[in-house]
């Protein structure tokens, strides 16, 4: 069981480190590619070309394409992802304090998804064409049509007009202050510092930007729950345990909705991951200020060496979501090992 764990990790990782290098490859050429002169746009329309010329030098834009190219990819592989054009900070600096905000916002949008959307699944799935199943299939269909920019917009309209007191805006309230913690996480970091009026801001100021974030994820889990529940009701396994009369409970949540996670769980692990590069419009309707928004600014300000680094920061949390769910779903369905070990 052991060697086969590692040999998966194995494979997965030789397959995951090809994957990185033609998407680094790739987003070199499409950032070199795109009109417009970086070290121009950063020092604006009035500054000479003597001024433009030393940048670019300073940037080594100057250098041909490949020597550019192995350079990045060396000072990479040791953490060193370039210099910002925009913010005059080191990239990785600017990562590590714009990313916690983007992964603390997915993990709590993710775990809403999970708490609504597996639970509405199995009651759809269980009382099929009722009006239970009517009103979640509903639910889900605004969900999955619905964009999330325009929940977040609804949600602010009606904070607005019926929650005037909850907060909307950043994620704490100014006068509190944010404790300095290691994870950058403010519901973890405010608990270290022993600061549960912190704690509760943090939390009042997540549920807005994440419920707009988890419609469309409620909306798609709902609906592969449902499809899969029904699907492995009619298999002869189930048949068989409700011939020998094993209560329904027993069989929905023993049998029947472990067989039914494995499509939820990849969508579910995708959907982490590409929350963590698209989740810009949200953040900016309440001024999260994340990692995302971050990486919009870079494409708009055509800031090279950030917007390399979060696309192959983005493509490590695919690579790594990928990862972690092959796994799960090998210990959830142990037909799959069997089926690789031949």
């Amino acid at each position: 069981m052991g060697n086969y764990y590692v040999a998966l990790f194995a494979r997965r990782a030789v397959g995951f480190l090809m994957v990185l290098f033609v998407l680094s490859l790739m987003i070199f050429v499409l950032a070199r590619i795109v009109p417009g002169d970086p070290a121009r746009m950063a020092l604006g329309p009035s500054a000479t070309q003597a001024q433009v010329d030393q940048l670019r030098q300073r940037m080594g834009l100057d250098e041909p394409l490949i020597t550019q190219y192995v350079s990045y990819v060396s000072h990479a592989v040791t953490g060193d992802l370039g210099r910002s054009i925009v913010s005059d900070r080191e990239v990785s600096a600017d990562i590590a304090t714009f990313l916690p905000a983007t992964l603390e916002l997915v993990i709590v949008t993710i775990v809403i998804i999970f708490a609504v959307a597996v639970p509405l699944g199995v009651l759809t799935a269980r009382y099929r064409n009722s009006w239970i199943d009517n009103s979640g299939r509903f639910f889900s269909l605004i969900g999955v049509t619905i964009p999330s920019f325009l929940f977040a917009v609804t949600l602010q309209i009606l904070a607005a007009d019926h929650f005037p007191s909850w907060p909307t805006l950043g994620r704490v309230d100014f006068q509190l202050g944010a404790p300095a913690g290691p994870t950058g996480f403010l519901l973890v970091d405010s608990l270290l510092a022993g600061r549960p009026d912190v704690f509760l801001s943090a939390l009042q100021h997540l549920v807005f930007p994440a419920l707009a974030l988890a419609m469309a994820g409620i909306g798609q889990i709902t609906r592969i729950t449902r499809s899969a529940m029904i699907d492995h009701q009619r298999r002869d396994h189930v048949l068989t345990l409700k011939s020998f009369g094993v209560p329904d409970r027993v069989i929905v949540f023993r049998y029947l909705l472990k067989l039914s996670s494995i499509a939820p769980l990849t969508i579910m692990g995708l959907e982490f991951a590409s929350l963590i590069g698209n989740a810009f419009v949200v953040e900016m309707v309440f001024s999260w200020g994340g990692f995302a928004s971050y990486g919009l600014d870079a494409i708009l300000q055509k800031d090279l060496n950030a917007v390399m680094a979060v696309v192959l920061v983005s493509g490590i949390f695919f690579i790594a979501a990928n990862l972690v769910i092959d796994l799960i779903i090998s210990i959830l369905d142990p037909r799959l090992r069997f089926k690789e070990a031949r």
